[in-house]
């Protein structure tokens, strides 16, 4: 069926804007190294977790004025830090394909998120898929995250 709208609507949607022609094993690479360098940078307890494929919507659940992207989108990763009981995200990060540099839908999907994310002024890293198992190159990105 033809579906105009609703919950399931929607997540047809994003599943059809969220093809990622890289490979499941380039984002299980990326969120290994993403762990490995999150728990060298914490070595006193997990206060930071990394979710993978969370809803745009999730991460700005406080905002309703938004339209399209922001309810379709998936950030590829979301690293949260626990405070209290909570998780709040802090940061996010993309791993980038050949297509986001040549594909008009996909740039105009990144506009829009990178747009979405400054509005909330919540960081987002953009990380070339390449560099998925570089281990160095990660933690040094966490490294002046933290920093800053």
């Amino acid at each position: 069926g033809l579906c105009r709208s609703g919950p399931s609507c929607r997540a047809a949607a994003s599943r059809a804007l969220g093809i990622k022609p890289y490979s499941t094993e380039t984002e299980a690479a990326f969120m290994e190294t993403l762990n490995h360098a999150i728990d060298v940078l914490q070595p006193s307890g997990q206060r930071y977790t990394v979710h993978k494929e969370v809803p745009v919507s999730q991460v700005f659940a406080d905002n309703i004025s938004y339209e399209g992207l922001f309810y379709t989108g998936r950030f590829d990763f979301v690293v949260y830090e626990r405070r209290a009981k909570r998780e709040l995200p802090v940061l996010a990060l993309e791993l980038d394909g050949k297509e986001h540099f040549t594909d008009e839908v996909v740039k105009e999907r990144d506009r829009q998120k990178n747009q979405i994310c400054r509005d909330h002024n919540f960081e987002l890293i953009r990380v070339e898929n390449t560099y998925s198992r570089r281990y160095h190159y990660i933690k040094d990105i966490l490294i002046n995250y933290f920093a800053s």
